[in-house]
């Protein structure tokens, strides 16, 4: 994507560019509260939309660079899901979890790959220095991510513990300590056909309409010897918890079998949670939509709050068809219907893509793409950006 970004302003100049850099190579910085300020500006804002206005909707940039490969072109099984997290690249396959290194400078084949699972694995997610896996019947697996092995020693997360890799009274970077055992996965579930970080907790996705909770120990420290800032590292999970009631309230859905009082529906048979961005739980209720908040602070129980940013949305506004998947997008969510792809954030719904995909991702975890999407469809490979305006803020 650098390198994408460095060929744009060589090939078509600053204006181009740069669109192209906020809207999707360098997504960050347009979640900036002072990009947020100078686009409230309406001469601003019209100047940065200048290029889609004189060329129309389409901006056609065509650059010419040649692909690094990021897969082991042996890895075992059809591939069902995969996740970057610094330099590992995890592929969840028919035969299990692997593990690859990843080097933008160097084909990925040139690393070991190693083997977490062996049976089949349907989705793997990694964040917070943890990786976790979902093998169905199989179960929920977790592990602490090493990104630097230690010659002669197992390491696993030492609460408190500090090592100095240049020596008690050198100068160097301290690093939690990371003791773990081979590539050993601990089970922390009994069953998870996927899974997903809420911030630094974990949601559990069954046949059940309602995700499970299972809420992260963790600790604050160097990952390891080169980082030069503490980060938060999830060490395990407490046993999976299930947080419907506590959803219940939050929407104030009658918890009663019986049928509801007029305007308080009773939580019963069309209600589920689709997926989740984050923290935030995307709930549908029959044609309804709305956003709950699930948190879990320090020394306080797990709790479900109504999100006040978004609104109630009919599945009309969506888009009216099946709701196929739902993605996370730092923006809100992104929704993949039978015939298109729309975005939901705290103040629109818009579609994004009208055509069938095959298959879409976001990097809600990534320092530069959180809301970037990308669409796999029957003819093409597209990469979704998008800013939000008003429309007198644009004049467009």
């Amino acid at each position: 994507m650098a390198r994408i970004s460095k060929a744009v302003l060589a090939k078509y100049g600053p204006s181009k560019a740069g669109l192209l850099d906020y809207l999707i190579l360098r997504n960050d910085w347009k979640a900036s509260s002072a990009f947020r300020r100078i686009m409230s500006m309406p001469e601003v804002a019209s100047a940065f939309l200048r290029d889609f206005r004189l060329e129309g909707s389409d901006l056609d940039l065509t650059v010419s660079l040649e692909p690094i490969k990021i897969g082991h072109e042996g890895t075992p099984g059809y591939l069902f899901d995969s996740a970057i997290y610094a330099n590992r690249l995890y592929q969840a396959t028919s035969e299990g979890l692997f593990e690859s290194r990843f080097n933008p400078d160097r084909e990925i084949d040139e690393m070991p790959l190693v083997q977490f699972l062996e049976h089949e694995t349907r989705c793997v997610s990694a964040q917070y220095m943890a990786v976790n896996a979902s093998a169905e019947e199989r179960g929920l697996w977790f592990a602490p991510i090493r990104l630097f092995d230690i010659d002669g020693d197992d390491y696993e997360y030492g609460e408190g513990e500090l090592w100095d890799p240049f020596g008690e009274n050198e100068e160097g970077y301290p690093a939690t300590v990371i003791r773990r055992s081979g590539n050993r996965m601990e089970q922390v579930a009994d069953y998870s056909a996927s899974c997903s970080s809420a911030a630094r907790h974990l949601l559990n996705y069954t046949d059940a309409p309602m995700p499970g909770f299972l809420r992260a120990h963790d600790v604050r420290g160097r990952s390891h010897e080169r980082a030069q800032f503490d980060e938060w590292m999830v060490t395990g999970y407490e046993q999976e918890r299930s947080i419907e009631e506590l959803t219940q309230k939050a929407l104030s859905f009658k918890a009663s079998r019986g049928e509801g009082d007029e305007g308080t529906p009773a939580w019963g048979e069309g209600v589920e949670v689709l997926g989740n961005s984050s923290y935030r739980l995307l709930v549908k209720r029959n044609d309804v939509l709305e956003v709950v908040n699930v948190s879990a602070f320090e020394n306080r129980d797990v709790a479900v709050k109504k999100n006040a940013e978004f609104r109630k949305m009919n599945l009309r506004d969506v888009g009216g068809s099946e709701i196929l998947s739902t993605r996370d997008l730092a923006s809100g969510f992104a929704i993949e219907l039978f015939d298109s792809i729309s975005v939901v954030t705290a103040s629109s719904v818009f579609s994004v893509y009208r055509e069938p995909a095959a298959r879409i991702r976001t990097f809600r975890a990534s320092r530069r793409y959180k809301d970037v999407l990308a669409i796999a469809g029957e003819k093409d490979l597209a990469l979704v950006g998008f800013v939000e305006f008003d429309d007198d803020e644009a004049e467009f």
